[in-house]
């Protein structure tokens, strides 16, 4: 009777250990899974960090094509102004040197002129 005493004590011990070791993973896995939601609340709020961050790095690309495509428009008018301010200045000097002519023969013609009334009047 003592030996089966003696067992169930024993047994009774090696039982409470075993339910104290069951206690401690069974907290153990309790916080593993608090801590595991923690992570995958973390997870969730980088993901939509990221979906943000691409979606504003893609409204910035369309924005720098667009500012491109702008700015080669922009270069394209200012190429075209500055060939027609070209082509203006050389017009422009074309008609300052006709109106050089024309003034020196205007100059001319009159100087002629008013030798023949000198000379008219002479008659």
């Amino acid at each position: 009777m003592d030996k089966i005493k003696e067992k169930l004590e024993k047994l009774r011990v090696e039982a409470d250990d075993a339910k104290a070791r069951a206690d401690k993973h069974e907290s153990e896995v309790r916080e593993l899974k608090n801590s595991l939601a923690q992570r995958e609340v973390e997870v969730q709020g980088l993901n939509n960090r990221l979906r943000l961050a691409e979606e504003s790095n893609e409204r910035n690309e369309k924005k720098v094509a667009e500012l491109t495509e702008k700015n080669r428009s922009l270069e394209l008018s200012s190429e075209q102004a500055e060939r027609r301010a070209t082509q203006l200045e050389q017009e422009r000097t074309a008609l300052e040197a006709q109106v050089a002519d024309v003034t020196s023969k205007h100059a001319a013609v009159k100087e002629e002129l008013r030798a023949t009334l000198a000379e008219l009047e002479g008659m």
